[in-house]
């Protein structure tokens, strides 16, 4: 089973609203129905689960009723931080060790259907994968001021959503994590490497953005409008 978990949890606050990022609206509808409608018309995508802030939960289940929304396995509460709502996908009903778990940001409105189907073939060969593309800029290590080291610029890659993941893989690594609690890991990915366990890449999109900022906003809105989303 292939899964798709949506996790909803951020609250926006950098766009100093007291809506969350993912309801605000986005052309015809808000911010997480982009995601989710494409999870949902992707025909390899069995099942998803919507992780969202306990206070928006009613109004995500009336945003996505059953009727319209059959692939909707469940609508459970999010965690403290990232990691913890990814974890509370993962313990939220009995899994099978083979099945696939697809982690998105429900921040990234625009992830496409190619994406899905190439992140589920990757991880079906190599059990753990990230959506990344290549930096566009030089980047610099730095601590305390003073640059440590430049990495080469063909080695860098900026992360995207979704993460992929065997169901046994990523649980495995949750549970690493716990025991060993080292608060600088934030996406599943990093929990997987620290693991010790090797996690491969799928090619993402310039497009696949992420809404952090009012300029990220307008930025998709502009997409949108110019017909550059469809």
């Amino acid at each position: 089973m292939n899964i798709g978990i949506i996790l909803a949890g951020g609250k926006g606050l950098r766009l100093g609203s007291n809506v969350p990022k993912q309801m605000l609206l986005l052309g015809p509808k808000p911010v997480i129905a982009w995601s989710v409608d494409t999870f949902h018309k992707t025909k390899c995508i069995d099942k998803i689960i919507i992780v969202s802030e306990k206070n928006h939960l009613k109004q995500m289940k009336e945003l996505f009723p059953e009727k319209n929304y059959p692939k909707i396995l469940s609508f459970i509460e999010g965690g403290e931080e990232r990691s913890d709502s990814s974890y509370n996908a993962i313990i939220s009903g009995k899994f099978s060790d083979e099945d696939i778990f697809l982690f998105h940001d429900a921040a990234r409105p625009f992830v496409t259907e190619e994406i899905i189907v190439n992140m589920i073939k990757k991880v079906q060969e190599t059990g753990a994968c990230g959506t990344y593309i290549p930096s566009s800029d030089t980047v610099a290590i730095v601590n305390n001021s003073l640059i440590e080291l430049i990495p080469e610029r063909r080695k860098v890659f900026s992360a995207q959503t979704p993460q992929g993941f065997k169901y046994w893989i990523i649980k495995k690594a949750h549970e690493f994590q716990y025991k060993i609690n080292n608060p600088a890991i934030t996406d599943d990915v990093s929990l997987v490497i620290n693991m010790g366990t090797n996690a491969s890449i799928i090619n993402g999109s310039p497009l696949n953005i992420k809404i952090t900022t009012d300029m990220d906003l307008k930025f998709a809105e502009f997409l949108v409008k110019a017909g550059y989303i469809c």
